[in-house]
């Protein structure tokens, strides 16, 4: 297997997973503001992040760099990703999912499609150097800290979060 592939496979599986937390909110929760305690505090950035923003923060952030990544020459600077409209517009968690799903199947469908002149190459993100390869990993991660996110203001809302990393491939050996 080679690392695209590995990657392939635990990215699939992270976001397949992020499927399953969306699910079980509702749209209160999908809205709701974090709450600070005496022994939780979020910081005057963090308090203000929904369930919502995340997620969609999520879907743009990985369309875009996805979508990106073969047409960075090489030395090339990654843009930041930007809100995307289509997601904005979205209001409910159901149609939420399944627009993600869909950016989720054609992300799959580009990384497949990537070279080895792709995940080679030198790039430039956020003044850091990385090769195709190492900024794709740094998308996963970017990725599961969100979640991470995710999971501590659904369960600020009473919500019980699926357990982490309980992917849902169990037929197969993943990465």
């Amino acid at each position: 297997m080679t690392e695209l592939e590995r990657f392939r496979s635990l990215f699939n599986q992270e976001i397949l997973h992020t499927f399953d937390y969306l699910r079980i909110i509702d749209e209160p929760q999908w809205q709701g503001i974090p709450r600070d305690s005496e022994t939780l505090y979020l910081g005057s950035r963090v308090n203000k992040i929904t369930i919502a923003a995340l997620a969609r923060h999520l879907a743009a952030a990985e369309s875009h760099w996805i979508g990106r990544l073969p047409a960075i020459p090489p030395n090339g600077t990654m843009p930041m990703p930007e809100k995307d409209p289509v997601i904005e517009a979205v209001k409910t968690v159901p149609s939420f999912i399944d627009l993600y799903e869909h950016m989720h199947q054609k992300n799959m469908e580009r990384l497949a499609a990537l070279g080895p002149d792709d995940i080679e190459k030198p790039l430039v993100f956020a003044a850091r150097r990385y090769t195709g390869m190492g900024f794709l990993w740094s998308t996963l991660g970017h990725h599961a800290y969100h979640l991470g996110q995710i999971d501590l203001l659904m369960r600020q809302q009473g919500v019980v979060a699926p357990e982490y990393m309980e992917w849902p491939e169990k037929d197969r050996v993943v990465g």
